[in-house]
């Protein structure tokens, strides 16, 4: 994961899809997705005020209040999935590795959703990587929600992510707030 700020001027809040080139944050964390994913889901004080949910993720923790929050996370990789179909469906391990790079190890990111988050989805020709065996161009799936922007590298990991953001949707709609 990395970190870059940017500058932005302020839009009005609307749920759904913005142009991918809406820059509305200040700052972005980047989340690097290959391979199958696996997050652990936590849920604070169910049915209460304050209730919140826990999404550990790799080095990556999101925290919810509401249901709205979840559900435009999970429907910007809904949308997504036509243009997973232009991505790998799986990357040699070894790939992977040079591409990423020391990126893998950078500090964890925690990042608390107050307000439904806008979303946007592009598709990105990567140039040719480190590796000699990948001397041709791949497509990488770029979906961007919030602050968060999550380079998609093949299909596994775009499937297994909508499988658990689709599980915590359904956990958030039986333990918080309709609305943020």
């Amino acid at each position: 994961m990395t970190s870059e700020t940017m500058t932005s001027t302020p839009a009005k809040r609307v749920r759904g899809t913005v142009p991918y080139e809406d820059q509305t944050i200040s700052t972005r964390a980047i989340a690097l997705l290959a391979g199958e994913q696996h997050v652990s889901i936590d849920v604070h004080g169910a049915g209460q005020d304050g209730a919140r949910l826990s999404v550990a993720w790799g080095t990556l923790l999101l925290g919810f209040t509401a249901v709205d929050q979840v559900d435009a996370l999970a429907e910007a990789f809904a949308e997504s999935k036509a243009a997973a179909k232009r991505i790998p469906g799986r990357l040699d391990p070894a790939i992977l590795g040079a591409e990423i790079g020391d990126e893998a190890y950078l500090p964890a990111i925690s990042v608390g959703f107050r307000e439904v988050p806008r979303y946007g989805v592009s598709v990105q020709t990567l140039a040719p990587g480190r590796l000699d065996s990948w001397a041709h161009r791949r497509n990488c799936l770029h979906i961007r929600v919030g602050v968060l922007l999550f380079p998609v590298f093949d299909q596994g990991a775009h499937a297994s992510t909508l499988d658990m953001l689709t599980r915590a949707a359904t956990i958030a709609s039986a333990t918080l707030p309709e609305h943020s």
